[in-house]
């Protein structure tokens, strides 16, 4: 009796702390266009990558900070354990007098300053502000390039997930046809119309249709799974997707993106590289302001104790006070070639740069190009493909009603059977790398 109450008391409990999970899931209902949107605010590459914008954010703040005024205290304490002997040499007190031994201070210092300073000019300054705010525009750009990968890879996942249910449904129907198909061949079978090897021909299809089934359903959740994780869902997250493929393809408009105009500008590889080409020329104008003098402002007050006990803190004890208000330049005269090695260093770095300004040109000209002719070939064995899948069905359906009517043999129907799957199979590959093609167009092209 008391084992019974346990495994009850067991049951209530499991089945209270397992409700948090059951109640934590998420289901979303998402159009393509919505899961893009989505994976902008929840991918785990993009929030990184806004997290890097906004780190590029306070570097400006930073580099800004040091042109302001700074203000700093000190406060410090000795205690000479052994103060420090001075000799006065002798005669320094008139002819005759002997060499001197003397202590000078007392045992105890103690002194607190507060030190103010300004800078008033320095170039490396100027130019270090200014880089550091293209180096926000740097990361904005490396930001919309990550978005622009993140979109074709949705894209794609969304499209996968789709394909792999088509698939399924396909496989789904095929195999009810192909069991009702085998019964009655059973049937007929048993009833002295049909050989042996026309019900285990049947029974092979529907065995290797029951394999590719589960092998497809497999297939399905893992793509289900990698769209889950590019949108920063969790996995026990539900997705329903509100597109079909048929509206999938509606978007494909292959005229009107062969015909688009390729401009290199509009590309963000490019635009990120022309940012790094502007931050090389900042580099080399801050390498020359080295031979800048700087212009630096201060305040100095100090007050200053000496004891001979330990009475910092005796309200009667003279501090003294000093003060000081000054400017100081510093003048830059000779660097045994330092300075002038930077500035050629940094004159090879931009040009570095502005040769890959013009390879990167043609090089993505080139892969505009290439795309393109991709896309099209892409598009052409699409519909290459799918007039193939319509004929295979076409053959598979009058071969099964010449099976039914005994005008066909088994092994008819089998090849039938095996043509449109691999038409079938063929369509689906053709759809993802028409899909594919077609995004690496627009990113090229910048139309997204």
């Amino acid at each position: 009796m008391k084992k019974s109450y346990f495994l009850i008391a067991l049951t209530v409990l499991l089945s209270f702390f397992s409700k948090p999970c059951l109640f934590s899931q998420e289901i979303y209902r998402l159009s393509e266009k919505e899961a893009r949107q989505f994976a902008f605010e929840h991918n785990y590459d993009l929030i990184n990558s806004i997290k890097d914008i906004e780190i590029a954010r306070k570097t400006v703040k930073e580099y800004l900070s040091a042109g302001f005024p700074q203000l700093n205290a000190n406060i410090a304490y000795n205690d000479y354990l052994a103060r420090p002997t001075f000799i006065i040499p002798e005669g320094s007190f008139g002819p005759g007098s002997p060499e001197q031994k003397v202590q000078f201070g007392t045992k105890y210092t103690g002194y607190g300053e507060i030190i103010l300073n300004q800078l008033l000019f320095d170039g490396r300054y100027i130019l270090g502000v200014q880089a550091s705010k293209k180096l926000v525009d740097k990361s904005q750009k490396e930001y919309r390039s990550k978005e622009l990968d993140i979109e074709k890879e949705v894209s794609l996942a969304y499209t996968t997930v789709l394909v792999s249910e088509e698939n399924n449904k396909i496989l789904d129907t095929t195999l009810k046809k192909m069991k009702h198909m085998l019964y009655e061949t059973r049937e007929t079978h048993k009833a002295g119309f049909l050989e042996d090897t026309d019900v285990d021909q049947l029974e092979l299809i529907v065995a290797d249709l029951e394999a590719s089934v589960i092998t497809s359903e497999n297939q399905t959740e893992l793509a289900y799974s990698y769209l889950k994780f590019i949108l920063g869902l969790k996995l026990n997250d539900s997705i329903v997707l509100t597109n079909s493929i048929d509206e999938i393809l509606k978007n494909v408009n292959h005229t009107a993106l062969v015909n688009e105009k390729f401009d290199y500008n509009n590309n963000i590889n490019y635009k990120i590289l022309k940012t790094q080409e502007e931050l090389a020329l900042m580099k080399l104008k801050a390498a020359k302001s080295e031979y800048y003098p700087t212009l630096n402002a201060f305040m100095t007050y100090q007050s200053q104790a000496q004891r001979n006990k330990w009475d910092f803190f005796d309200s009667q004890g003279v501090w003294f006070p000093t003060s000081i208000l000054g400017i100081e330049m510093n003048i830059p005269i000779w660097s045994s070639g330092y300075r002038s090695s930077r500035v050629q260093q940094e004159k090879l770095n931009l040009e570095k740069v502005q040769t890959l300004d013009d390879q990167l040109k043609t090089g993505l000209t080139i892969q505009a190009n290439q795309a393109k002719t991709d896309f099209t070939n892409a598009y052409l064995v699409f519909q290459n493909k799918a007039g193939s899948l319509e004929t295979a069905e076409k053959i598979f359906r009058k071969t099964t009603i010449k099976f039914k009517e005994g005008l066909a043999s088994s092994l008819d129907l089998l090849q039938a059977h095996n043509q449109f799957l691999v038409s079938e199979s063929d369509l689906m590959i053709s759809i993802l790398d028409l899909l594919e093609r077609k995004l690496e167009l627009e990113k090229l092209l910048n139309r997204n």
